[in-house]
């Protein structure tokens, strides 16, 4: 009996945390990264996540193991990041498949991105955030609504959603004005669609008219992700995230994230990204002088004093002769 309830307590924890999750998948990535098996993926990981795959070093170690790099020489000319805020909808698609912890916005990721691995960038990047709910322009010729037969325009939630749909592909297609890889550049784009949230706020997860718009969206992120990959010549990481968790939360967390950077907390002291350049050179030059000195030290000991020797000639004295 005991066996049976603790097996049940188990799985509503497994329930419950897999509920405070979200979800992230890997709809494109370049032959020169590999996303193999592994846990779940932490929001806080998730710059240094995208900086190691355009090239740089992490700033902090994870504990994360899902991404290898094949290759450091050719690095994706850019990185693409739609966000959607799915309200607990199970939004399915091809690519490898992680479960995200959402202990910071994605919002506060993209501009940690931005502040940090931006100013270490050796090259011309560009930084975009889009929110397409608030960037609609709907008398852009691209513009077209998605059909859709159960969502009804007449009602706010879904129409929301389906202009927000028809936004994403025309803030799609507008990144390429900004793009730099032209000129040997890379470019970080984020995309955030808020509306499906409200859609399972007023119908419920399991109305169809939600699953109905997880196929609408489904369709869309097939077409973002196409558009990239003929953009970029399959040279671009595409990463969708289901955001799952509400403002109220990630709001507390921030609060908690904040106080916690103001409290001496006894960590070790940070380095800088120049110290294991630095701790290289003085090792290896170090060893050099210690190898330099004990071959010079034992030449010398095992050398033949012998008439013809530098040790004889300094060493031996020479009579001085009256002319």
């Amino acid at each position: 009996m005991a066996r049976v309830d603790m097996t049940r307590l188990l799985l509503l924890l497994s329930l419950f945390s897999s509920a405070l999750c979200g979800e992230i998948t890997m709809t494109h990535s370049p032959d020169t990264l590999r996303f193999g098996t592994s846990g779940l993926l932490r929001s806080t990981d998730l710059d240094d996540l995208l900086a190691a795959s355009l090239g740089y070093t992490p700033i902090q170690s994870s504990l994360w193991r899902g991404l290898t790099i094949t290759s450091p020489f050719n690095s994706p000319s850019g990185v693409v990041v739609v966000e959607v805020h799915g309200g607990g909808a199970n939004v399915r698609q091809e690519g490898a498949t992680y479960g995200l912890k959402e202990d910071t916005t994605l919002e506060e990721v993209f501009h940690r991105l931005k502040s940090i691995y931006g100013a270490r960038a050796q090259r011309h990047t560009v930084f975009k955030h889009f929110s397409v709910g608030s960037s609609m322009e709907e008398e852009d010729a691209e513009y077209v609504l998605p059909e859709a037969s159960v969502l009804n325009m007449s009602k706010e939630a879904d129409s929301a959603f389906l202009h927000e749909m028809a936004a994403l592909t025309v803030a799609a297609r507008k990144t390429e004005a900004l793009t730099t890889t032209t000129h040997g550049g890379q470019d970080v784009f984020f995309l955030e669609v808020v509306s499906l949230e409200q859609l399972v706020k007023t119908y419920g997860l399991e109305s169809p008219q939600v699953e109905e718009a997880i196929n609408i969206l489904r369709v869309h992120l097939v077409k973002v992700t196409d558009m990239m990959r003929q953009r970029y010549n399959d040279q671009v990481l595409v990463v969708t995230a289901i955001v799952d968790e509400d403002n109220l939360l990630s709001r507390r967390t921030r609060s908690v994230l904040q106080s916690e950077a103001t409290v001496d907390v006894g960590r070790n002291k940070e380095y800088s990204e120049d110290y294991p350049a630095i701790f290289n050179i003085i090792l290896w030059l170090s060893i050099t002088l210690f190898l330099t000195v004990l071959a010079t030290s034992i030449a010398m000991a095992t050398m033949d004093p012998g008439r013809d020797s530098i040790i004889y000639r300094m060493t031996t004295m020479r009579m001085k002769k009256d002319n």
